[in-house]
């Protein structure tokens, strides 16, 4: 089992918190907690419950993993649904959906 590194999860945490606009005592308002707290939580020096930890993946958009080992999840249920129903329908509806994602991909890098 790996260990947790809490000053590394709680600079991820900070950045994401400031990547989505929100202050400090906002983020901890939405969580329930104090603004002390989340500060402590951020450099690594406290440790939150599940409950919490919860609450910040859930109102940050982030995922669990990527929070306590810095790994984005391995699969996707939904993305491994749509592919599995897309190759269903034939190669050439296959392919059209691989140039739409591509697209996508391309311009999500741009913004």
């Amino acid at each position: 089992m790996k260990n947790i590194d809490y000053t590394a999860m709680g600079g991820r945490i900070r950045s994401a918190r400031q990547e989505a606009g929100l202050s400090q005592s906002e983020l901890a308002e939405r969580c329930s907690i104090s603004v002390s707290f989340l500060g402590h939580i951020e450099r690594g020096t406290r440790k939150m419950s599940l409950e919490t930890l919860v609450a910040i993946c859930d109102i940050l958009g982030l995922s669990a993993d990527y929070l306590l080992q810095d790994e984005l999840p391995g699969s996707d249920a939904v993305i491994g649904n749509i592919i599995a129903s897309v190759k269903k329908q034939g190669p050439y509806q296959y392919d059209r959906y691989l140039t739409i994602i591509k697209a996508l991909a391309e311009i999500s890098d741009k913004l």
